[in-house]
Order: C-alpha cells, then structure tokens, then sequence
C-alpha cells in the first residue's frame, strides 16, 4: 500500500448563536447561524415542521441530518 492519506474529521467547536455557548456539535447554516440542540429544542415550534429546520437569519431550509 502506498502513503494513502485518509479523511478525518476536524475537530472544530460551534458557537451557539442563541446561548454563545462553545459545543462539540451545534446544527449550523452556510450562511453561518449555528444553534445548539437544547436551544434548537427550546425554539423548535419557530424553525421546525418536522424532518426540516429554517435558519431564521437567511431562511433557507435544511434537513435534519
């Protein structure tokens, strides 16, 4: 086998943009609004309708994966 380099995830913190918190995971847009899962929790009658979230700041439409 040859010197292959393999992909590896960076570690990378998020910063909630509702609690500032620094987490390890937080859902995030590409327009750059990132919230954690218990604030997503707390406002998900506002962002959610089921298997899709809305980032109130660009209002693009996401998947929950």
């Amino acid at each position: 086998m040859s010197t292959e380099k393999r992909r590896r995830r960076r570690n990378r913190t998020y910063r909630c943009h509702c609690c500032a918190a620094e987490k390890p995971f937080c859902w995030s847009c590409v327009c750059g609004f990132e919230i954690c899962p218990e604030c997503f929790e707390e406002n998900k009658w506002g962002m959610s309708n089921g298997p899709t979230w809305i980032c109130p700041d660009c209002e693009r439409v996401h998947m929950m994966e």
